[in-house]
């Protein structure tokens, strides 16, 4: 080989890697061309998926089964775009949701996946009306009508017990009443609102019993929503109430979820009356609403659309959250849901 020949051959590894080292340097250290052609870094998709042997969909595009050991699915190496994903499984209502990627990040998003047909436990059957849960002790309060008057029932379900008035002067206070306005639970007792009295409660757990005595509390004009209407999650970090038409979730804390994008927002809006409305159970991020003839399970998450998955269906259900259990009250019947 000539002198002249390993020159041009020396000449031209020089010019091969001159073209071919910046786009290799670019893809390692994480740049892609995008489909208008510009050159972006990649980001990425972390989704958790809450159940075993789900199905992962990218842009319609199978990508992974979850398993027991891996119950979340990292998608990595994405131009920023939006992405459609998708989860399946059979017996489950699917999931989909929309997510933007940005450059050198990973969107996040949780799946949310109920169970296409819920079992219920039935408890109890009486002319229940309304029902209440506490956020002190493992006790729901029921409204069962009498007449033209209400009586009061608290009724602890882990045992399929009830609380007893200790004394007839406790049970003639609990069993003629108007319907309760709102209700004021604590540590060992409770004040039940009317709209013309006050009913101070202690209850004695280990008796399975409870003491009534008239009070002279009176509710603060100055509130905007009254205490029963407002459920605050177990981590203590967000606060979700009801009016007549809408649900709203506030943040209590500066740092926000990668599912809000504000400290306040108006999650749910309907034409119909709004029963109850609480945070699913060991979710933060799930909210369940009673309304119309169901109780349903609906996104905090408004990335593109807030998933709405039906939990119960009958004719007019309310429902109480109590310990991660979900008790659904419809025409009487109280059932506690096999979620």
């Amino acid at each position: 080989m000539t002198l002249k020949t390993r020159r041009k051959l020396f000449w031209l590894s020089i010019i091969a890697f001159l073209i071919i080292a910046p786009p290799v340097v670019l893809y390692t250290t994480g740049w892609r061309l995008t489909s208008d052609f510009q050159i972006k870094r990649v980001g990425g998709l972390f989704i958790a998926v809450p159940e075993s042997g789900a199905e992962v969909f990218l842009n319609g595009k199978f990508v992974k089964n979850t398993n027991f050991l891996q119950s979340g699915v990292f998608i990595q190496n994405l131009t920023p775009s939006s992405y459609s994903i998708m989860v399946s499984k059979e017996g489950f209502w699917p999931w989909t949701k929309k997510l933007a990627v940005a450059e050198s990040a990973v969107a996040e998003a949780k799946a949310l996946m109920t169970p296409q047909n819920i079992n219920g436990t039935i408890l109890l059957k009486g002319q229940f009306e309304s029902i209440y849960s506490s956020n002190q002790n493992s006790l729901i309060l029921l409204e069962e009508k009498r007449g033209d008057a209400y009586a009061l029932t608290f009724y602890l379900p882990d045992n399929n017990e009830f609380l007893t008035p200790a004394n007839s002067a406790s049970k003639k206070l609990l069993s003629a009443n108007p319907k309760l306005k709102t209700i004021y639970w604590r540590d060992g007792g409770a004040d039940v609102f009317f709209e013309n009295k006050t009913i101070t409660l202690t209850f004695d757990l280990s008796k399975r019993s409870l003491s009534a005595k008239t009070s002279s509390l009176k509710l603060d004009r100055a509130l905007t929503v009254l205490p029963h209407k407002i459920s605050m999650d177990y981590r203590q970090r967000a606060n979700i109430w009801h009016d007549e038409k809408n649900v709203w979730v506030e943040w209590l804390e500066t740092t926000l979820p990668h599912y809000l994008s504000s400290n306040k927002e108006n999650i749910f809006q309907t034409k119909n009356s709004i029963r109850n409305a609480s945070f699913f159970p060991k979710r933060s991020d799930i909210s369940v609403v009673a309304v119309e003839n169901g109780v349903f399970a609906l996104e905090l998450d408004g990335r593109s659309t807030r998933n709405f998955q039906p939990i119960y269906k009958g004719k007019e259900p309310t429902f109480a959250v109590l310990n991660n259990e979900i008790y659904v009250l419809d025409q009487g019947v109280l059932a506690k849901m096999e979620l």
